[in-house]
């Protein structure tokens, strides 16, 4: 072999050893994004490697083809800093209590078509990657032809117009709303279809149980992870590639005492307020058949069923032992603890997109707590993470390095729980400046630095 030759092959293994190797990875990991979660979860806090696809949440149509938002609803940097994560971002077309205007709008050419034309512009215009249709929920049959030829007509657009542009839905996973929907024809337009498998149970049931079980026990056959997605594959042949698991970041409340347990209504509590209650009144306990857990409080008369780090990772395993096309998670911001995203981070992990070990599901501070504003030094604005140990009256002041009081980000009676306080710099010099909180019998200071 020439010098020459040798020396080559010796630059290529230097080459080979000295340059990373990327893992490319198919698995789709979707994250919603409600508007009215943005002072929680600010887009800068966004644990965005771990997921491949964020959807903005919600716009919806009105009858005549219009489109509107929540007034909170525009947040470019949401956008923007989607793009420099090499993010996928969509809007989030209807959702509960915002699909009114889908029926009366796919039922006619004229108004589809102007929907259409609007939806199209709403994406180029602010930079959306396409749209999730989340109509909630088609009722008839005029219902499901229509929303199959808004679909039609909406990929035809797409096509023509934006090609790169995604279209994707969000679906029921069973039969009782699922039989509105002709997977058949949509399967055939669509990049994917998200099953909402969760809220199988809630503050409406008869009984109380599990709000998103991964299999469901024989005593009970209200629905599962695994019954929805045998639903949306087997029974109505969508193939496993185009199929999402939804994984919810909250979990249920019901007044009853035991699971299966007669019910008379509940609410809805995300998991960030969840985690605190743990050992704090409420008692723990793993149910091995559905694989997940339930809090019973000590009097044993209300219980919550919910999801947490082990029951969030079983269902990434299934969904990846099924060879599904990712998961879907509702909602990103449900899960804050200090800087931590605890499901989304186990997420990431078990999907294959994240290397880091998540936070602990019971991981708490026991007093108020303080954290360091991130990013540290700032620009424009910084987050500043704080944890309220006992409910009461909460000040979160900002002086300069004169001890001249800048701003009052707080002044009120807090709950237990993470809570995250947005400090804007405006038109202030640059320089070192305190924030400090203050409880009762509790005050601590951090420092951060403006640098313009």
């Amino acid at each position: 072999m020439s010098f020459l030759k040798i020396s080559l092959l010796i630059i290529v293994l230097l080459i080979l050893i000295t340059v990373p190797i990327h893992h490319e990875t198919n698995t789709i990991v979707v994250g919603y994004y409600p508007s009215w979660l943005r002072e929680k979860l600010p887009a800068e806090l966004i644990k965005s490697k771990n997921l491949t696809h964020i959807i903005h949440s919600f716009a919806w149509p009105n009858a005549d083809g219009s489109i509107s938002t929540y007034d909170e609803f525009h947040y470019p940097k949401l956008i923007q800093l989607s793009h420099e994560a090499e993010l996928k971002i969509l809007v989030a077309l209807g959702g509960w209590g915002q699909s009114d205007g889908f029926s009366p709008m796919a039922a006619k050419p004229i108004t589809r078509a102007n929907f259409i034309k609007n939806i199209i512009n709403f994406c180029l215009n602010y930079g959306y990657d396409g749209v999730d249709i989340d109509w909630e929920f088609p009722a008839n049959v005029t219902d499901r032809n229509n929303l199959t030829l808004l679909v039609y007509e909406l990929r035809q657009a797409f096509n023509d117009k934006a090609p790169n542009l995604l279209i994707t839905m969000a679906v029921p996973a069973g039969s009782w709303n699922g039989q509105w929907f002709d997977y058949s024809t949509l399967k055939n337009y669509v990049d994917w279809i998200g099953s909402m498998t969760y809220d199988f149970h809630g503050g409406w049931s008869s009984h109380a149980g599990h709000n998103s079980p991964l299999y469901a026990p024989p005593q009970d056959q209200c629905g599962s992870v695994h019954d929805g997605i045998q639903y949306v594959n087997v029974t109505r042949k969508v193939p496993k590639d185009k199929i999402l698991l939804g994984i919810p970041f909250y979990g249920r409340g019901f007044n009853a005492g035991s699971l299966y347990a007669p019910n008379s209504g509940g609410t809805e509590h995300i998991y960030s307020d969840i985690v605190p209650l743990i050992n704090n009144g409420w008692n723990y306990h793993w149910d091995d058949v559905s694989k997940v857990p339930y809090l019973v409080n000590s009097t044993s008369t209300k219980l919550i069923s919910y999801d947490d780090t082990i029951s969030v990772r079983l269902k990434c395993e299934y969904a990846k032992e099924k060879n599904l096309a990712g998961v879907m998670i509702w909602a990103l911001g449900q899960d804050v603890i200090g800087y931590n995203q605890p499901l989304l981070e186990t997420v990431g992990k078990a999907m294959g997109l994240s290397t880091e070990a998540p936070l602990s599901p019971i991981e708490v501070p026991t007093t108020f707590a303080l954290l360091n504003n991130y990013p540290n030094p700032f620009n424009e604005s910084t987050i500043i993470p704080y944890y309220v140990a006992t409910e009461e009256n909460i000040i979160l002041e900002v002086f300069d390095i004169s001890g001249k009081q800048i701003s009052i980000l707080v002044n009120e009676q807090k709950a237990i729980g993470w809570y995250t306080a947005h400090f804007s710099a405006g038109d202030l010099p640059s320089g070192e400046y305190f924030y400090r909180l203050s409880a009762l019998d509790f005050s601590e200071t951090g420092k951060m630095l403006l640098v313009k």
